[in-house]
C-alpha cells in the first residue's frame, strides 16, 4: 500500500488565485467541514507571472482543484470523500475539491514530527506512518492533527493520474507498506 501527499507542479503549470480579496478568508475554512450550503462560485484567475507557463489539469491553489478532465477521471474514485465547490475561470467552471474524509490513521509510534512548546498539538511531520486498516479503501483524505494541512492520496489516486495523462498534478510518496 502506498500513500501519496497530494501537491501540484507550480513550476511548469499555471496557478490561480481568488480574484477578490474578501474571498481570501476561505482558505482556513477547509478544514473537513462541508462548505457547499452557503458556497457560491468564486471568481478565480491565473497569476499574471504564470503566463508562459502550460494550463494542467489541476491548476495550483491553497486546495485540490480539478478541471473538467481531471473532475471526470477522478471523481468516481473519491466522491464519497469529497464536495465540489465551483470556481469560475473566465468561461471554465473549475473544482475546489474540498477534502472531507479526515481519519486518524497516524502511528505515532513509528512516525517523526515535531509538537509546539505545549507537547501535544503537531506543528509538522518528518515521516509518516499510517495505521493500514485505518486508510484501506481510502483514495483521498486529510489527518485529524493537521485538518487543514496536507491531502494525502491512494496508489489507485496515483495511478488514475499517470494512466489518464493528467497534467499538474505532483504527489510525492510518503508512505509505503
Amino acid at each position: 500500500m502506498k500513500i501519496y501527499r497530494l501537491d501540484f507542479d507550480v513550476n511548469n503549470y499555471k496557478g490561480i488565485q481568488l480574484c477578490e480579496e474578501a474571498d481570501f478568508d476561505y482558505y482556513h475554512m477547509f478544514d473537513g467541514t462541508s462548505l457547499k450550503d452557503n458556497w457560491t462560485t468564486r471568481k478565480v484567475e491565473f497569476y499574471e507571472e504564470d503566463e508562459e507557463l502550460k494550463e494542467g489539469d489541476a491548476p495550483g491553489f491553497n486546495i485540490p482543484v480539478f478541471n473538467k478532465r481531471a473532475l471526470e477521471v477522478l471523481f468516481p474514485l473519491i466522491k464519497d470523500e469529497v464536495e465540489l465547490l465551483e470556481l469560475q475561470l473566465g468561461d471554465e467552471i473549475l473544482y475546489g475539491i474540498n477534502v472531507l474524509k479526515i481519519i486518524d490513521a497516524v502511528n505515532y509510534d513509528l512516525s517523526e514530527y515535531r509538537t509546539f512548546r505545549d507537547g501535544k498539538r503537531i506543528m509538522a511531520f518528518k515521516k509518516y506512518v499510517f495505521r493500514n486498516e485505518m486508510i484501506i479503501g481510502t483514495n483521498i483524505f486529510k489527518i485529524v492533527d493537521l485538518p487543514r494541512g496536507d491531502v494525502f492520496v491512494s496508489e489507485d489516486f496515483y495511478n488514475y493520474v499517470i494512466n489518464n495523462n493528467l497534467e499538474g498534478f505532483k504527489m510525492e510518496l510518503v508512505y509505503e507498506s
